[in-house]
């Protein structure tokens, strides 16, 4: 596997060579960065960081479910990934593809927790030989930041990444988008959008499933608390951009997050004793109102800074302000919304409010709200989040995995798949 992916950077650092400019000629601009780059690098930049950081685990287990987990969903990801039309860029990542799925069945499988009780010794043998595999892809995140400093239409892109670790440096023509602005606006955007899809209308979850009504409530609570808590705790630490108006904004919405914040109820951990009253849920929902009404206006703000409203449309949190002008195009699914095509365990289907999905031997409950999905069975629930995965499985038969892909209201791309 080093040799694979290693080979394919090897040949691009001969490819990005040049012979030196003539003296006294002019070096001609880098070029432009783009959003699709950005998206494509935090992408990449995002998995091969998952996988080398899998070794900061300590146990046995949990280091080689990280690897596990790390390589499926970089597999996954990486297979699905729009090129970037860079032949360097795209060659290294089909190479880093082809490496993973060597790789893939020398590993336990995703439902092998048997190093949980393993004894140690042997639980440490199986540690290191997935250790030596891991190491045989090499040291993917250099390789990568190689790529990109050997791919001047990508660098400039890569370097602006919030997920990638600059490269060489790279000067742009003011007023020119910089890494730490489009670092703020990825944070602010991300911050922003938690916000606006938290609900105020808890009466379907109270009605939904009687046996679940209890946990969902206090789904609700711990939802509504992580977006604020860690609304507030993101947008702590974001520098001052310069530009006044955006300044601003970050600064009356921390504020509204960390008083809001206050007036939650504590945080109910799994087993909480008794259950949650009407007056937290009513709190909930009122926390909910004030810190969406200061959510609003973001686009007006980085709006008064050129450079930082180029780093807005280039964040991969964000929406580009020329995109919101432009009405949003109704979701999609490559089997509309056939259910049925899910039956046979590989489909792409819409689902609006709420829908009982057969997979295999598995039928799951999906209901849509608030920006997330839940998944019912008799005897089990999930809430996922956009892009988030839930895995449901029968005794003797395949799982049944979804991903909601995307989502509108109450209107969802789920990827429905089986492993």
């Amino acid at each position: 596997m080093r040799a694979l992916v290693s080979a394919a950077v090897a040949g691009l650092l001969v490819t990005g060579c040049s012979a030196a400019e003539p003296t006294g000629q002019t070096e001609p601009p880098p070029p432009p960065p783009t959003r699709h780059l950005v998206e494509w690098s935090t992408v990449v930049c995002t998995h091969v960081k998952a996988l080398e950081e899998a070794g900061k685990q300590s146990s046995p287990s949990a280091y080689v479910r990280s690897v596990v987990d790390g390589v499926d969903n970089a597999t996954k990801a990486l297979k699905k990934l729009t090129p970037a039309k860079i032949a360097a860029a795209d060659d290294h990542v089909a190479a880093l593809v082809e490496a993973l799925e060597g790789v893939r069945p020398q590993l336990p499988a995703a439902t092998d927790d048997s190093l949980v009780t393993a004894p140690e010794a042997e639980a440490q043998a199986k540690k290191k030989r997935v250790e030596d595999l891991v190491a045989g892809l090499g040291p993917m995140r250099r390789q990568l930041t190689g790529v990109a400093e050997n791919a001047p239409e990508l660098l400039t892109s890569y370097n602006l990444t919030p997920a990638c670790e600059p490269g060489r440096a790279v000067t742009q023509p003011d007023p020119a988008p910089t890494r730490d602005l489009v670092t703020w606006a990825d944070t602010m955007c991300a911050t922003v959008t938690s916000i606006k899809q938290l609900s105020t209308d808890t009466a379907d979850i109270a009605g939904d499933d009687p046996r679940f009504a209890s946990f969902e409530l206090e789904s609700y609570l711990s939802t509504t608390g992580s977006v604020v808590n860690g609304g507030a705790t993101r947008l702590a630490g974001l520098s001052p951009t310069g530009v006044t108006e955006a300044d601003s904004f970050r600064d009356t919405l921390l504020t509204t997050l960390r008083e809001q914040a206050q007036t939650l109820p504590e945080d109910r951990s799994p087993g909480y004793p008794g259950p949650v009253s009407p007056d937290q849920v009513e709190t909930a929902k009122a926390t909910t109102t004030a810190v969406k009404a200061k959510a609003e206006g973001l686009l007006a703000a980085v709006g008064h800074g050129p450079a930082l409203a180029a780093s807005h449309d280039l964040a991969p949190s964000c929406v580009p302000r020329d995109a919101t002008a432009t009405p949003k195009q109704p979701l999609t699914a490559r089997n509309g919304t056939d259910l049925a095509a899910c039956a046979t365990g590989a489909c792409q289907v819409l689902v609006t409010g709420k829908a009982d999905i057969t997979v295999g031997q598995v039928t799951v409950t999906a209901a849509i709200r608030g920006g997330r999905m839940v998944l019912t069975t008799p005897f089990s629930r999930l809430s996922i989040g956009p892009g988030g995965t839930g895995k449901i499985g029968a005794t003797g038969g395949p799982t049944a995995v979804f991903v909601m892909s995307d989502v509108d209201g109450t209107t969802a791309v789920l990827d429905i798949s089986t492993e």
